[in-house]
């Protein structure tokens, strides 16, 4: 069993098939039923605004979501994020205390650079499927 914390970078490339990589690595783990997913629920509201720039229906990110469980944003999360001492992108900050929040130690699926760096820096295992 894995607890998988997805990150919008891999995400949306998922839903969005711009990585077969990210597709089929997500398919994969998913079929395992021990397998667990969480993200910050955060994630809705970046698909959804990703769904409306590209004029695609808002729909399509249950494909994702339904699978996910999600964490709220609370005052708490915030006050993390803000505390996480190495630099990274504000929205970034706010997935890694979510995922610090869970206290399952979950590995962190990004593409993203920095996001990578600092979840390392923070003592955080990271996957990432779309360098595959």
């Amino acid at each position: 069993m894995s607890t998988y914390y997805l990150d919008s970078s891999v995400a949306l490339r998922a839903l969005l098939n711009h990585s077969p990589s990210a597709t089929a690595w997500l398919e994969s783990e998913s079929s395992h039923e021990a397998n667990i997913f969480i993200s910050s629920r955060l994630l809705r509201t970046e698909i959804t605004r990703v769904l409306r720039r590209e004029s695609l229906p808002v729909s399509l990110r249950n494909e994702i979501l339904d699978s996910i469980l999600t964490i709220p944003l609370t005052d708490g999360i915030i006050a993390e994020a803000e505390a996480i001492v190495p630099h990274v992108k504000t929205l970034d900050a706010i997935h890694l205390a979510s995922a610090i929040a869970t206290g399952q130690d979950p590995v962190i699926v990004t593409h993203d650079t920095g996001m990578k760096s600092a979840a390392e820096l923070l003592g955080l295992q990271w996957h990432d499927p779309v360098q595959e």
